[in-house]
């Protein structure tokens, strides 16, 4: 190891021990350390009216776009593999921060990383644009220190994070065999490894416990990157954040340009796809198939569906495509199984308005094969969650032995009668059954690759009617088939209330469980201004929620 490293790693150990025993109390007591002040109490509001605030680590994809965007860097294939992920299970989307973990490989992960992205850093051109410097010389320390760690940390450095980076740079230059461009690439490889950096942390210590405060300007301009390009704010962004007086409180006028800037960038691109991915399980799924030909196929062509309609190509269509859409995009192999006729290579836009059995997204073969089952506990857990946002606990540990031996007295069984097995048995499975299942009894004819059959491969016949039960302010809905079904939650404005749900648990990284009526006023929102991709989006990224913390423990 150079001696300028060795002294590098010690004083980066000085400057983020603080740093990561802060991280791990806001762990605890959910109240993260910040750098920022607050813009001030607004005793208006409830603490139910903010999500209970946490840290949340970037993702492998935020931290790889973050290196990009700040530091103009692509990383290797080796690089990314090495970065440290959390595989989301069951509902959790890849942005989901409570099952995130953190353990001593991370450390080591992170520092090899910084060394390696730091090696084909451009320094003098970093020097150049960051800190307006004409050349790599020590007195633009400070003037690096300052803006590259407003970049890198997303709001100024406090004086003394400050004076920790300049005696780190002083170390350094101290150590034999070191250079100036030894002292940038040093601090960038401390700051790329910082606390501050690798997590999102938020001043929710200030003031009174449980009170409810406005954001400062730089915590809503993380916000709105991270859930908006899934990376750190750009320098117009920071500029908002500083706000008219340079103090960090936000102008609220000027929050809705923002978004529509970063609408229009094609930054965005990257949390439309995150987003489908995750809702349909595409990004994560087998597909039902060992064939991994297909399953690309598969995951493709429910990408490009998606795609399509959220208007990456072209004009935005309604939501409401997930339940009427008469168009999906498929390849031939795809095709097939939806039981269209081929019409050329590649991916291609099929109407299947003379097609019975397919209407809207959710009948896309690739969007049931997602699911990997054609049970009606795995199949209506899903569609219950996902289009219906009704959720089911956990069952407890002591019906675990009854869950299994249910299991192997169905597995001969139909779905239906299968389902219709486990509603005859005891309340308390029949009381959380009778929730999710019914849904799925409309999709009991589409395979494990979602093929349409009225027969099972034993040649069994199947059905597709059903009642889903009434919940809220959704009343009950008889169908005879899954278009029936589709058609009739097409008209049901609880489907894209669930959509603005799922949207704002992907945005913030939370459940959307205690955030007062903003949930309500989104999806008012969404629905006034035309159902479309774009504007469920605004209606999160504007909801006022978006602007507040809850004041939590130290």
């Amino acid at each position: 190891m150079n001696a300028w490293l060795r002294w590098g790693c010690a004083a980066l150990l000085l400057a983020s021990c603080r740093d990561a025993e802060e991280v791990a109390n806001s762990a605890d007591s959910d109240g993260p350390d910040g750098g920022s002040s607050t813009t001030g109490e607004t005793p208006e509001h409830d603490p139910p009216s903010a999500a209970e605030p946490k840290a949340g680590r970037l993702t492998h994809l935020q931290y790889r776009y973050a290196v990009l965007d700040v530091l103009g860097v692509e990383m290797t294939d080796d690089e990314i593999d090495a970065l440290p992920r959390d595989i989301p299970t069951g509902r959790d989307y890849s942005t989901t921060i409570g099952p995130q973990s953190f353990n001593s490989s991370y450390v080591l992960a992170y520092a090899q990383i910084a060394r390696s992205v730091t090696e084909r850093l451009d320094l003098d051109q970093l020097v150049a644009e960051v800190a307006g410097c004409d050349g790599i010389d020590p007195s633009c320390r400070p003037a690096l220190v300052e803006r590259l760690g407003l970049q890198m940390y997303r709001r100024p450095l406090t004086p003394d994070e400050q004076e920790r980076y300049l005696d780190l740079a002083t170390a350094i230059a101290a150590a034999s065999e070191t250079t100036e461009h030894d002292v940038v690439r040093g601090i960038v490889q401390a700051m790329m490894q910082a606390p501050s950096f690798l997590y999102r942390i938020e001043n929710e210590i200030e003031g009174e416990p449980g009170t409810v405060h406005v954001v400062d300007g730089y915590e809503l301009a993380t916000r709105l990157s991270f859930f908006l390009w899934q990376s750190a704010p750009d320098e117009e962004l920071l500029e908002f954040a500083a706000g008219p007086e340079g103090d960090g409180e936000f102008d609220p006028d000027a929050v809705s340009e923002q978004i529509d800037r970063m609408l229009a960038d094609p930054r965005f691109a990257r949390s439309r796809s995150l987003f489908w991915g995750d809702y349909t399980l595409a990004s994560r799924s087998a597909f039902g198939t060992s064939d991994t030909a297909l399953a690309d196929e598969l995951r493709n062509s429910l990408v490009a569906t998606l795609e399509r309609i959220s208007g990456a190509s072209g004009s935005e269509e309604p939501l409401s495509a997930l339940f009427d859409g008469r168009e999906l995009v498929m390849t031939p192999a795809v095709a097939e199984l939806a039981g269209a006729t081929v019409q050329g290579e590649g991916l291609q836009v099929y109407d299947v308005a003379d097609m019975d059995e397919r209407l809207g997204v959710v009948t896309h073969p690739a969007m049931l094969a997602s699911m990997g089952t054609t049970s009606f506990v795995g199949r209506g857990l899903f569609l219950s969650e996902r289009l219906l946002c009704q959720r089911v606990a956990t069952p407890p540990d002591e019906v675990s032995e009854d869950i299994e031996n249910t299991a192997q007295a169905t597995e001969d069984m139909t779905p239906r009668e299968a389902s219709e097995f486990r509603f005859g048995l005891e309340p308390v499975c029949l009381s959380c059954h009778t929730q999710f299942e019914p849904i799925a009894y409309a999709f009991e004819r589409y395979d494990i690759t979602g093929h349409f059959s009225t027969v099972d491969e034993h040649g069994r016949a199947l059905f597709s009617h059903g009642v889903l039960p009434p919940n809220g302010d959704r009343p009950e809905i008889a169908f005879a088939d899954a278009p029936e079904l589709l058609s009739q939650l097409a008209q049901d404005q609880t489907v894209y209330r669930c959509l603005v749900d799922n949207m704002t648990e992907f945005g913030t990284g939370q459940p959307p469980s205690a955030l007062g009526n903003f949930l309500d006023l989104a999806t008012v929102a969404f629905l006034r201004d035309g159902l479309t991709f774009e504007q469920l989006v605004r209606a999160v990224a504007t909801n006022e929620q978006r602007t507040l913390t809850r004041v939590v423990e130290p």
